[in-house]
């Protein structure tokens, strides 16, 4: 049986569905060149190793850009075409998603190097799966490829928004993955303006802080009217932060280069954080109402502490209850570190560095809560019931 009679676009006939792109540019199998058709050759008869099915189908999926990557041959291209054209395999903007939906809605196994973490928190029946993933790697003296299962990662909760935004950025076109720089940076910590003088998002009333627009054909566009947009010089680095409570985030706000941000139950400056709303009676008389000072240079959060009874330093994802912080000094926040107010309140720092979600205001609270309040800045987020 030829490799084509191998590929189906039938989800209930397929028995596994491939993230194409990702097992022909994966280096780590036959060869050395970034993309290699032979590498997806290799994985059909692997795939029937390991069934022992001759005819054991595979849903292959790629991303647009596997069609026009340069390393292919023109015998590899004449091939990609033929499958594409003859509905073998199936070619999206982005693989993932799709990938993702053919595992829950036809119960495919997916075979992928990829983690999808950006995936995680509207999936989260992947990480820590140990069998709906499988992925490909090199025979015995790197001769052919063997399939095995794999056991999806649980990141911390930073590297899940980094992932995040970097989907993010990708679809946006300001993430450049073709020459493996990343983010471009260059254009998403700048200033823009649409030529759309009332465009709510770049136009000039825009707030300071804006979205993120999107790099089509070498130029900066306002994602609304796709018209070319002028720089108007450097953005104010920022960085952003969780609040959570009880393991669920219940608000974010912004900490900005040029100005600290005070967070605790009830702070009187202007632009701090009142977390009075969400605290229990045991949480309300601990926090003071001025219990931390957070602080943005670019590179590093300074925490400093302000409270009466302290402020602890824990690793994400442990059960230590973590380093109490000396009152007053600064403390330089460390990847993975979380700052713990109360047992169940606490700060998280996002794994983001250019998506932000736009704060706002909460109900403002009642009662004896609503002498205390100052005004926030944050979004109300409802308990998952």
């Amino acid at each position: 049986m030829g490799p084509e009679a191998q590929l189906t676009l039938d989800a209930m006939a397929a028995d596994f569905v491939v993230d194409l792109s990702n097992v022909m540019r994966d280096d780590r199998l036959c060869g050395s060149r970034p993309v290699d058709l032979r590498r997806f050759l290799d994985l059909l008869a692997a795939l029937v190793a390991y069934t022992g099915d001759e005819a054991v189908q595979v849903y292959a999926v790629a991303d647009r850009s596997l069609l026009r990557q340069p390393g292919l041959t023109a015998d590899e291209k004449a091939t990609l075409h033929r499958w594409y054209e003859r509905g073998r395999i199936e070619v999206r903007p982005g693989a993932d998603d799709r990938l993702i939906e053919l595992a829950e809605t036809a119960e495919l196994r997916v075979i992928s190097r990829d983690n999808f973490e950006d995936a995680y928190r509207e999936h989260p029946w992947i990480p820590g799966n140990r069998d709906r993933f499988l992925h490909a790697v090199s025979g015995p003296g790197g001769a052919g490829v063997v399939v095995v299962p794999r056991i999806m990662p649980t990141p911390p909760e930073w590297h899940i928004s980094r992932k995040e935004e970097e989907s993010r950025l990708l679809r946006a076109g300001m993430y450049d993955r073709r020459h493996a720089t990343g983010a471009r940076r260059e254009l998403l910590t700048r200033q823009w303006r649409c030529p759309r003088r009332d465009c709510p998002m770049f136009g000039d009333a825009a707030a300071v802080d804006q979205p993120v627009p999107v790099y089509r054909q070498g130029v900066v566009r306002c994602p609304t009217h796709h018209e070319p947009m002028a720089d108007i010089g450097p953005s104010t680095p920022r960085v952003q932060l969780k609040v959570r409570i009880d393991g669920v985030s219940q608000a974010r706000f912004m900490v900005r280069a040029d100005a600290a941000v005070v967070v605790g139950r009830a702070p009187v400056e202007p632009g701090g954080v009142a977390l009075a709303s969400w605290l229990t009676p045991s949480a309300r008389n601990w926090i003071s109402r001025r219990h931390v000072e957070l602080s943005w240079d670019g590179t590093a959060l300074a925490v400093r502490d302000l409270s009466a009874n302290g402020t602890r330093i824990r690793r994400e994802g442990t059960p230590e209850t973590g380093r109490r912080i000396g009152a007053g000094r600064p403390w330089r926040l460390r990847k993975g570190e979380v700052i713990v107010l109360h047992e169940g309140v606490e700060l998280v720092l996002s794994g983001r560095a250019f998506v932000f979600e736009n704060p706002a205001q909460p109900p403002a609270p009642r009662g004896a809560l609503a002498e205390e309040a100052a005004t926030p800045t944050m979004i109300r987020r409802p308990k998952p019931r």
